[in-house]
């Protein structure tokens, strides 16, 4: 992977119009949002055990970091269909850039955005509602959750190369809705009906708040699980990627 090419793809996405709004500004209020709107309900969950007023703060400042670094690898969707409306593709399709190296390279950027979403967000809650966070719960709520957005990077570079500039917002914004709604990450799963959790499940942004989830509630569980269903979504969606790269190159 060229490192110029790399340098220059991210200068582009922090240049986009609303990428920093829409990966940092939008999570970080969403939080202060909620605090101030259902913080103290807390505790009333549909399944009688809902999460305590004491976990709220932090149980939300994951999900809202999990949902800002998911948002900005679906976000990579636009800007692959950009970048194919103007050419830009067919371009890099006339290079020796591999499809392996154009779904690195992509996925990079996407992550690269994502980053200070994973921090910003704990930084927020720590410093306006004093949530408290041990050396371990840092770094499950801003590396490894950073880390665990590798499939949706990898899902928004498929949207991109799928859609075309007259539905890619549709399935973006319906595709980050969904996963936040369904994956549990505005709202604690315990305060929702129990076929909801179940559902939740199969949903891989429910898997990416277990990650900071298992660092920052005491007891909750094992990392082990989340990091593999993360790693199963991203093999098929990183070789779904391959498939069309490799397709338009050789249509063309």
């Amino acid at each position: 992977m060229n490192l110029g090419y790399l340098g220059l793809e991210i200068r582009r996405a922090l240049r986009a119009p609303g990428t920093l709004l829409f990966t940092i500004g939008f999570p970080a209020m969403f939080y202060l949002l909620e605090m101030m709107l259902f913080k103290d309900v807390a505790g009333a969950g549909a399944t009688g055990a809902g999460t305590s007023a004491a976990d709220y703060p932090v149980t939300i400042m994951v999900g809202l970091c999990a949902w800002g670094v998911m948002t900005a690898g679906l976000l990579i969707g636009t800007r692959v269909v950009h970048e194919r409306t103007a050419g830009w593709q067919r371009q890099l399709r006339l290079t020796p850039l591999s499809g392996a190296g154009f779904l690195i390279g992509k996925v990079t950027v996407g992550m690269a955005v994502a980053l200070p979403t994973a921090i910003v967000v704990p930084v927020v809650a720590v410093l306006v509602e004093g949530v408290q966070l041990t050396p371990v719960g840092w770094l499950h709520a801003t590396v490894l959750v950073w880390l665990g957005s590798l499939p949706f990077a990898i899902m928004g570079l498929l949207i991109g190369q799928l859609s075309n500039k007259d539905n890619v917002q549709n399935f973006v914004i319906v595709g980050m809705l969904l996963l936040a709604m369904f994956g549990g990450l505005f709202m604690p799963l315990d305060m929702l009906p129990p076929w909801w959790n179940d559902l939740a499940q199969f949903v891989p942004s429910y898997w990416l708040a277990e990650i900071g989830r298992v660092g920052v509630l005491p007891g909750y569980g094992t990392i082990v699980t989340p990091v593999l269903v993360l790693l199963g979504w991203s093999v098929v969606l990183a070789a779904g990627v391959v498939w069309r790269y490799q397709r338009d190159s050789a249509r063309n």
